[in-house]
């Protein structure tokens, strides 16, 4: 499956702008073929969260096969305040083509 394929976002097909999870599923496709330079260009945040998310997985496995139940990560009002800053900080910044890396972080 080339990675056109895939479905588009709602939020880009209707206003043209890049949320900050467009191309998150490129970006999947592009790591499961083992194309690191095309995960970063479709979503570098996705990119970037693949080891978190990978560790957390790997954490969970291991509670589940010691019989223990698996605490998720903490995550206070602070750290949503501060993972929704990046996030949307990462969304404007991907659709304004003129600033530095700008044309680049959109898929």
């Amino acid at each position: 499956m080339a990675p056109g394929d895939l479905l588009e976002c709602p939020l880009h097909a209707t206003t043209g702008l890049w949320c900050p999870f467009c191309g998150g599923l490129r970006s999947v496709a592009a790591l499961s073929h083992g194309d690191l330079a095309a995960a970063a260009s479709f979503n570098v945040v996705v990119l970037a969260l693949v080891p978190v998310l990978t560790v957390w997985w790997i954490l969970g496995v291991r509670a589940a096969w010691a019989g223990r139940p698996q605490r998720g990560p903490l995550l206070t009002n602070r750290r949503w305040m501060v993972l929704d800053g990046v996030l949307l900080a990462f969304a404007v910044w991907r659709n304004l083509p003129d600033v530095p890396l700008g044309a680049y972080l959109a898929p």
